[in-house]
């Protein structure tokens, strides 16, 4: 009877082939200087680096857009408005303001010039340019309004930001100079309201001509005493845009001068923490490859990579040479 073969069972890997993780320590010990130098030394050039960094401070200022007021004909005026063939939008009289379009203004080009021109500000921003002794740019062409928006809006000087949930809108200034900050964030304001209150005026102004000639045309009661009160609310309105330190706009919070010591950036511990964190895996990567380098060179593989020294050394169009010279000789 024959006998049958006993069962086989699978063979386990060989332990050559198993990772151990006590090879992997091995390798950090071996190579614990190489480690230690570059995360110390990663540590000290990031100290030096955060240390020579300017400060950074921060002013910052809240507003909210004012409750807008329809005037109580605006029906009428409306009506009125259309029969002239004129388009537009009917405007409270109470300063009422439109978050979207102060939102859009802060950010605009034209707020920027304005900002700059009427307070002198080219000098000041870009300072490390400007000559202060002789009055006069080192460079040449010399900063201009385009190079401002971009240093204030495209760089992040001016960050404007709005909670959607209440409309509230936070205007933030960053600066070097803590009392600059704030200016720049008080000049912002006022500038603002002042383009605003303009576009009121001048709206306000239109709207009385056209009601005036309305008057003028019209000898319906009725209708004369409808267009009278229109007018008295353009006029209403045109006085409180001229009453207003902020016209359309609340300052819920003013700008103030940041202490010294409440810097915004840089945040040298958060730079340094990263900075060792980086520098720690770079180092085992380091550390690795410094051991597959030698395991190379010893064991593994020297002839190769006498091979690859010697292809190294010559340059490409040298070796192309010699092996054509090689198969010619062949």
């Amino acid at each position: 009877m024959p006998t049958q073969p006993p069962e086989q069972y699978p063979q386990p890997y060989p332990d050559e082939d198993e990772i151990n993780l006590l090879d992997y320590l091995i390798v950090l010990l071996k190579h614990k200087r190489l480690i230690a130098g570059i995360v110390g030394g990663a540590a000290i050039v990031a100290v030096v680096v955060s240390l020579l960094m300017t400060n950074i401070y921060r002013s910052e200022a809240t507003i909210a857009a004012r409750q807008q007021e329809k005037s109580e004909g605006g029906s009428a005026f409306a009506a009125l408005r259309g029969m002239a063939g004129i388009a537009a939008d009917i405007v409270g009289f109470g300063g009422g303001g439109d978050v979207d379009k102060i939102e859009a203004l802060l950010k605009s080009r034209e707020l920027v010039r304005r900002v700059v021109d009427n307070n002198t500000l080219l000098p000041r921003l870009f300072e490390d340019d400007w000559d202060s002794r002789k009055k006069e740019w080192r460079k040449n062409p010399a900063p201009t309004i385009q190079d401002a928006y971009k240093l204030l809006v495209t760089k992040g000087m001016l960050t404007v930001s709005r909670d959607r949930k209440t409309n509230i809108v936070t205007i933030k200034i960053d600066h070097r100079d803590p009392q600059f900050a704030k200016d720049l964030a008080d000049y912002y304001l006022t500038e603002l309201s002042e383009s605003l209150r303009e576009e009121t005026l001048k709206d306000a102004q239109d709207n009385k001509r056209f009601l005036q000639s309305e008057l003028d045309k019209t000898s319906d009661a009725l209708l004369r005493e409808k267009i009278s009160n229109l007018l008295a609310k353009e006029i209403e309105k045109e006085t409180f845009a001229r009453a207003q330190k902020y016209y359309s706009f609340v300052v819920l919070d003013p700008p103030v001068v940041s202490d010294l010591n409440k810097k915004v950036k840089p945040k040298r511990a958060l730079i340094c923490i990263l900075s060792v964190i980086v520098a720690g895996f770079f180092a085992v990567f380091a550390a690795f490859l410094a051991e597959y380098v030698h395991n190379v060179k010893t064991r593994e593989d020297p002839e190769r990579l006498h091979t690859l020294r010697r292809y190294l050394d010559v340059p490409l169009w040298k070796r192309s040479e010699q092996e054509r010279a090689a198969g010619t000789g062949r």
